[in-house]
């Protein structure tokens, strides 16, 4: 049977934008958190690595099992969250949690995935606050707006500072999905295509993604 390749998606492979932050043993992790490590051997002719770290390190999505001991891992995350079209669009890079106040004037999500650039946590800067978080009425207007997927360019939903952590607990409730610790320093805001599939980390509460970026713009 001959292959049919659909008209156009030769050129689909090019253009893509890496989203992801790089995973090495100078990643930063949240304090307490076991860091990146590589282990590798030589045996006879080949390499053999193997690596640790916490599932939260890097570009990663957290699973309700996260906040809800009863809550599903990320072997249960939807795939379909995870892919299609998304919105990058810029916040205040201070650390406060945002509010829909501070969104670009007029702005409403015209897709649903939703990824925010604040440009408040430097590649492999170390967690240890000053970064933007989200705030609880902020994740309460976007699910009113049909927003199913929300992605930050920080290592937490909520600023560095929170003991309660509002937006985690306002995503949960409302059955959204999130991404944190996204690269987005090369997205300049506006429409793209998203993929950022976890790893199938069975009974695990978070997992790292690998997420990448294509403009929707012809």
């Amino acid at each position: 049977m001959p292959l049919h390749v659909p008209e156009g998606l030769e050129s689909f492979s090019e253009g893509w934008i890496d989203a992801s932050r790089p995973l090495h043993p100078a990643t930063p992790v949240w304090p307490g958190d076991r860091p990146f490590e590589l282990h590798q051997s030589r045996e006879r002719s080949f390499v053999l690595s193997s690596f640790s770290t916490t599932c939260h390190v890097g570009t990663h999505v957290d699973a309700p099992l996260h906040l809800d001991e009863t809550g599903h891992g990320v072997e249960a995350v939807r795939l379909e969250r995870c892919v299609g079209p998304a919105e990058v669009v810029p916040i205040p890079g201070d650390s406060r949690a945002v509010s829909p106040e501070d969104l670009p004037d007029g702005w409403v999500p015209s897709t649903s995935k939703v990824l925010f650039r604040s440009d408040s946590y430097p590649i492999d800067a170390a967690i240890e606050g000053g970064f933007s978080g989200l705030s609880a009425e902020l994740v309460r207007w976007l699910s009113d707006r049909k927003v199913e997927l929300v992605g930050v360019d920080t290592p937490s939903v909520d600023v560095f500072s929170s003991i309660e952590l509002p937006a985690h607990q306002a995503l949960l409730e409302l059955g959204m999905t999130w991404i944190e610790g996204l690269w987005l320093g090369d997205a300049e805001p506006g429409h793209y295509l998203l993929v950022a599939l976890p790893i199938l980390l069975q009974g695990a509460e978070a997992a790292p993604v690998r997420a990448i970026l294509k403009s929707l713009y012809a």
